[in-house]
């Protein structure tokens, strides 16, 4: 199981704008991946290619802390994170799928799969 105190901290470390909202979904692990796939996804709208790499290390460093051990955080990383970022985007989507690691990458291939497998495609 996450320990959703040290992820809450470190996501607060790293990202302080997001407290309010992380503080609104103390302990809802979805609720608060989600809040960094918003984040994540104003800086693909605004072309902030430094602050969503920043994002993308932090997802990175937690996957590979947590596979193979807790499959609720990669499904938390797939669902709440990875599902929702704005590949669509005219203007910077496809230089922001671009830049994801490999293992995320990896992970967002096989999301979209399964959602086409389940008739569930955005």
């Amino acid at each position: 199981m996450i320990d959703g105190m040290k992820f809450r901290q470190n996501l607060l470390r790293q990202f302080p704008e997001l407290k309010e909202e992380i503080e609104e979904n103390e302990g809802l692990v979805h609720m608060e991946m989600g809040a960094l796939e918003s984040l994540a996804n104003e800086h693909i709208k605004n072309g902030n290619f430094e602050g969503l790499q920043k994002a993308y290390n932090f997802i990175a460093t937690l996957f590979e802390e947590f596979r193979g051990t807790d499959p609720s955080v990669i499904n938390a990383i797939s669902v709440s994170f990875l599902e929702g970022l704005n590949f669509e985007d005219k203007k910077y989507g496809k230089r922001a799928k671009s830049l994801l690691p490999p293992e995320l990458l990896k992970l967002w291939n096989e999301q979209m799969e399964h959602n086409q497998k389940i008739g569930w495609v955005k």
